[in-house]
């Protein structure tokens, strides 16, 4: 990427609050996390006596660092690394590594942000300190449960920014991404899942990378041998990470 166009994404973050790269990642690599899910997801379940963690049908799941989950173009993306670190600066590492999946019979989240503010009770709005990257392992459509957000209500103090989404002052926007495209956000910016009507379950990638004061940590920990094959970069965005 040009450093205009490095810009250019960091000023839609910070005046929209996301922007999105269309056909970034190879579809190949998506559709093998696509296959590889499905018994993660099912013992995930399982293990949970199908009891959900992020409200009706719908589960968040950690990634085992494993293949092809770990293959470094997910995590280690040129084109998305330039811009978060414009944004967050060079030092900063990752803290999540899952997938957000409902499943038929999910409903509409309440509009939430991911974080808490760094001030409880003050206007004060600071520079973003983690940025969301969400890919799709699937195709997201009407039908299956796209994500819906709030452009720009990361500026405006939580509950005036709630209470504008509530009267409609600001719209809810669903995002329809292809396999192959992203999401870079910040996740401070209002948003909600919305239901899956279809059987087949609709996984989408989270990772979560933060400044390196902030802890964010999601990701249970990383096998020795695989952290062994990790590029220097790699590892020292991961060196809040476990490692076993």
């Amino acid at each position: 990427m040009s450093q205009i166009d490095i810009e250019t994404k960091c000023q839609e973050i910070i005046s929209d609050g996301f922007c999105i790269f269309r056909d970034l990642l190879p579809k190949e690599i998506i559709h093998a996390c696509n296959h590889a899910f499905v018994p993660v997801l099912q013992e995930h379940i399982t293990a949970a006596d199908d009891q959900p963690n992020r409200g009706s049908a719908r589960h968040f799941v950690s990634l085992p660092f494993t293949p092809p989950f770990n293959n470094p173009i997910l995590y280690e993306n040129n084109h998305l690394l330039a811009v978060v670190a414009h944004l967050l600066g060079d030092d900063m590492a990752i803290g999540t590594y899952a997938t957000d999946t409902p499943l038929q019979g999910s409903i509409y989240q309440d509009v939430h942000s991911d974080i808490s503010p760094l001030f409880p009770g003050e206007d004060l709005i600071p520079p973003p300190y983690v940025i969301a990257i969400n890919f799709p392992f699937v195709d997201v459509t009407p039908e299956n449960g796209p994500f819906e957000i709030a452009r720009g209500t990361h500026l405006i103090a939580k509950e005036e920014a709630l209470r504008q989404v509530k009267n409609g002052e600001i719209e809810l926007e669903p995002l329809f991404l292809n396999v192959g495209d992203v999401l870079v956000r910040d996740p401070r910016c209002l948003h909600r899942g919305t239901p899956n009507h279809t059987s087949i379950p609709r996984p989408v990638a989270v990772i979560s990378i933060v400044r390196s004061w902030y802890r964010f940590v999601y990701i249970p920990f990383i096998p020795q041998k695989e952290h062994d094959k990790l590029s220097d970069r790699a590892k020292d965005l991961f060196r809040f990470i476990p490692i076993q």
